[in-house]
């Protein structure tokens, strides 16, 4: 195992975007604990850098499978298909609309309520997207897998901005 194996092959794991990510936890120690560098501090300098290098990318490994949005664009970067998730845009109107629409509820929201309701669209919407891209993977659709996951990073935005929102009003509410 090396710095060339994929975060799959690291972890033990099938290619994919469904895994066991309880299963992370456990491989991950056991992962830092064979690499640490505090175990190879008796190397040589090669030996002490590959050490720290290994532990890098074992915890990079680790943070990507874990998070879902990360794990696709992993897996689309895997097969050739990469994406820059900030520069890249959305084709589906619809969809455009739908985004134009929810951005314009939170900027009107004006109650822990309001957020509430918009929070549980926006988490169904990602739970969707969430069940739609490994359908896309699956089927090599790379446009469409593509867009799926632009799509989930706009709706991880917006649940981020939910959040700070419901933040910003219960400190106001607990002003007054």
């Amino acid at each position: 195992m090396d710095l060339s194996s994929s975060y799959f092959e690291l972890f033990g794991l099938p290619t994919g975007f469904v895994i066991d990510v309880a299963a992370l936890q456990p491989r991950w120690r056991e992962l830092q604990r064979l690499h640490h560098p505090d175990r190879h501090a008796q190397d040589d300098a090669a030996g002490q850098q590959h050490a720290l290098q290994m532990a890098a990318y074992i915890n990079a490994a680790h943070e990507t499978l874990r998070d879902p949005i990360k794990r696709a664009h992993y897996l689309l970067q895997l097969a050739g298909h990469g994406i820059d998730g900030e520069r890249s845009t959305i084709a589906d109107t619809d969809f455009l609309m739908t985004q134009m629409e929810l951005r314009e509820q939170l900027d009107e929201a004006d109650s822990l309520e309001t957020l509430d309701a918009l929070e549980a669209d926006a988490a169904e919407w990602r739970d969707n997207l969430l069940r739609e891209f490994p359908i896309d993977y699956a089927a090599q659709d790379w446009s469409e897998a593509a867009d799926t996951l632009r799509k989930l990073h706009f709706m991880s935005r917006l649940l981020a901005e939910i959040q700070a929102e419901r933040e910003r009003l219960e400190d106001e509410l607990d002003e007054l």
